[in-house]
């Protein structure tokens, strides 16, 4: 693995525990996709404005949380409680199960 993939692995990895913080902040909650981007940026300042957005859509088809989409327009977003809530293994790792 080169130091580019490295480094994208890294920051990958850091947006994702940024978004699950903002899914447990906002637990059930609507959003709009500008407010988790505000929160992700954050943490993680130099990042593409979109990478939040399509790591959330990652996140959701690995099923490790769940949203509906209110207003597609307004990208306006809630996510979905889920019972139980997620754990973390020894890798720092979110599974629901």
């Amino acid at each position: 693995m080169s130091n580019n993939d490295e480094e994208f692995e890294r920051v990958h990895e850091k947006i994702k525990a940024a978004i699950m913080d903002f899914h447990e902040i906002h637990r059930g909650a609507q959003f709009h996709v500008e407010q988790l981007r505000r929160f992700v940026l954050q943490q993680i300042p130099a990042i593409a404005p979109d990478s939040p957005g399509r790591i959330l859509r990652a996140l959701r088809q690995e099923g490790r949380l769940d949203y509906v989409i209110l207003n597609r327009r307004a990208s306006l977003y809630q996510f979905k409680e889920q019972t139980p809530p997620p754990s973390v293994d020894e890798q720092g790792q979110y599974w629901l199960w």
